[in-house]
């Protein structure tokens, strides 16, 4: 008879998994990569588009729009473009600082303060 060893619950795994940062940083981009193919595929649904038809409109194959709804697929922002306009969506992209950047760059608009105070930056008026 074989023994089974106890398992450890998935919520275990993934709490330890969460503290190596490279792991966090895989994790964080497949987040993201979901998110998009998500949004793509919800998009597609609401047009009444199939694959087929979708990936004619924007110059590429099913398969390609296939990859790029499983998350398989790398997209340039003109891709993305692409498949926007082809669904009549606006494609919207910000960037948001981090939650440590804000500090980090007040401690060195402070650090740099004395250095910047008496220079005179070309096109603008020092008042």
């Amino acid at each position: 008879m074989r023994k089974y060893s106890p398992s450890v619950p998935l919520e275990e795994v993934f709490a330890q998994s969460q503290k190596d940062p490279s792991w966090k940083a895989l994790y964080e981009k497949a987040d993201l990569d979901m998110r998009v193919s998500l949004q793509i595929v919800r998009a597609r649904d609401r047009a009444g588009l199939t694959q087929g038809q979708l990936a004619k409109a924007i110059g590429t194959t099913q398969s390609v729009v296939s990859r790029i709804e499983g998350a398989d697929q790398n997209l340039t922002v003109t891709t993305l473009h692409k498949i926007a306009r082809a669904l009549s969506c606006e494609l919207v992209l910000e960037l948001h600082a981090s939650a440590g950047s804000e500090k980090r760059e007040a401690a060195s608009q402070v650090k740099d303060a004395p250095a910047r105070a008496g220079r005179k930056r070309k096109g603008r008026r020092n008042y």
